[in-house]
């Protein structure tokens, strides 16, 4: 399993983003973050593999959305890979 992952600055700019996002017809789900990425809030959204996340930043800087960081994850059956993008 492969997605993106944004985290948030706060639970205000978590709740921002969603509606934001979904208004231009982004398909996230909520997440709780794992445990070994740290971020002010504890929630994030979860958005495919396949997304341009460069057109993903932009629209979220664009809308003026606080974020902690933009994560690239693998799930792997026996392992976890955890990268951040921006």
């Amino acid at each position: 399993m492969e997605y993106f992952l944004i985290t948030f600055q706060s639970t205000h700019q978590y709740m921002k983003a969603e509606k934001i996002l979904k208004d231009l017809d982004y398909n996230c789900t909520l997440l709780h973050i794992p445990s070994e990425i740290s971020a002010d809030c504890g929630l994030g959204l979860k958005f495919s593999s396949t997304l341009d996340h460069k057109k993903l930043k932009k629209n979220i800087m664009t809308a003026d959305i606080n974020f902690d960081g933009l994560y690239y994850i693998k799930k792997g059956e026996n392992e976890k890979n955890i990268e951040k993008v921006e």
